[in-house]
């Protein structure tokens, strides 16, 4: 009997009828652990998306507020609009919280535009309740998203070309424009201008005041176009702008420079003298405040391409002498910050790369330079000697205009506007 028993033990331990449905139970209850955390992830991710949204067009509405008061720190709307967008137009879920900066804080000294009050930051937060991740202690999720917008101007329309109150054209002298561009000449003298011979003029308006002029040239075949007579007065383009505050002093504030060398933004208090030789000065971006103007020797290159302004205060003068070279690229926006003594805070300085408040900015025989934004002389005279080179990114302002030599204009026409702020970052 016990015998019988034992056998029958063991048939029913090895009977594996049922099996499958235990395992396929087991399995079950997996895919669908499986499938409430995928709803939940879903579900986050999805959440996380719109709060991106939201925060992209927060920022961008603050930053057309900023656009539209032209840079003005603190814009009454800025902060209305942002949450407009937020909770209205974009239609913000229950339990977002939507920050502004005006500039941007969240990051601290790790955002490279902290502290920049022509950015707006948007930070958005939730929290979020998960439907089945509590099974693991998960009951609820904290969701950010962060973005900033900043107050831009156009690089598209770069200016009129070259307006001055008094040119004069001498033999050797060329105005041209680039390819694609859309520039003018504007004098606004009532008189002395000379159509003289040896003269390239290749642009697409000669503008002059006055009701006649000299014609020097002979059949005038090198001027496309001549002068249109009687034309209306241009304005400076730049009438509106307010020059940059003096910053603290540079670090490298120096008053000669014979060799290679980096040199940081600031206030240069002295002239300061790049003697000659064949060796590159490479300037640090940011706004570079000379109060007593500078001179280039001969076969020296002044590099300042990643958006350097250079400010040249009042009764000073720039001489740049043969065979020197210069290229100033100027920063394509505004840069305004709480702080107006800082290195790069500038309200007026997108595409200005040379503002000279002095009495001369010369370029003698030989030197060549390259103005990746515009140059603005109010007070003074531009000179170009003869075999000298120049062109100019943006619109070109003097007082007075002496050119033995050849420059290039690339411009559109219009002068710099605000445009429309672009979204600097998001993450």
């Amino acid at each position: 009997m016990v015998k019988r028993a034992k056998v029958e033990a063991m048939k029913f331990l090895r009977d594996e009828r049922g099996n499958v449905l235990v395992l396929a139970a087991l399995s079950g209850s997996m895919l669908v652990s499986f499938l409430a955390l995928a709803v939940d992830a879903g579900n986050v991710y999805y959440t996380q998306r719109n709060l991106q949204t939201l925060a992209d067009a927060a920022a961008i509405a603050g930053a057309l507020e900023i656009s539209a008061c032209n840079g003005t720190a603190k814009c009454s709307a800025m902060t209305t609009a942002a949450n407009y967008a937020f909770t209205t137009e974009n239609s913000a879920p229950t339990g977002a919280t939507l920050t502004i900066n005006n500039g941007p804080s969240a990051l601290g000294t790790n955002d490279p535009n902290n502290g920049k009050i022509n950015y707006v930051e948007a930070v958005v937060t939730q929290t979020m309740n998960t439907y089945f991740a509590g099974i693991f202690g998960a009951h609820s999720v904290s969701l950010y998203a962060r973005s900033e917008a900043g107050y831009a101007t156009s690089t598209t329309s770069t200016g009129p070309g070259l307006v001055t109150n008094n040119l004069t054209l001498n033999s050797g002298a060329s105005v041209t424009q680039a390819t694609g561009s859309t520039c003018g000449i504007y004098d606004n003298a009532t008189s002395g201008l000379s159509a003289n011979s040896g003269v390239t003029i290749d642009v697409n308006n000669f503008n002059y005041v006055g009701s006649s002029y000299n014609k020097n040239c002979g059949s005038c075949t090198t001027y496309n176009p001549l002068p249109t007579i009687n034309s209306a007065t241009k304005a400076n383009p730049f009438a509106s702008l307010t020059a940059p505050s003096q910053p603290s002093t540079s670090s490298t504030n120096v008053g000669t420079i014979s060799g290679n060398t980096t040199l940081s933004p600031g206030y240069y208090s002295n002239d300061v003298n790049f003697n000659s030789g064949t060796y590159t000065v490479t300037l640090n971006p940011g706004v570079y405040y000379f109060g007593s103007g500078f001179s280039i020797d001969s076969d020296v290159t002044i590099n300042g391409t990643g958006g350097v302004t250079i400010f040249i205060g009042s009764g000073a003068s720039v001489n740049i002498n043969s065979a020197a070279n210069w290229n100033i690229t100027a920063p394509t926006a505004a840069q305004i910050t709480a702080d107006p003594t800082a290195y790069d805070s500038c309200t007026s300085c997108a595409n200005m790369a040379i503002w000279d408040t002095g009495s001369a900015l010369n370029l003698d025989a030989a030197s060549g330079s390259t103005f990746g934004g515009s140059v603005y002389v109010p007070n003074g005279t531009l000179t170009l000697n003869g075999g000298s080179t120049a062109s100019a990114y943006g619109s070109i302002y003097a007082s007075s205009v002496m050119l033995d030599s050849a420059i290039s204009l690339k411009c559109s026409g219009g002068g710099s506007t605000s445009g429309s702020p672009y979204l600097s970052l998001a993450e």
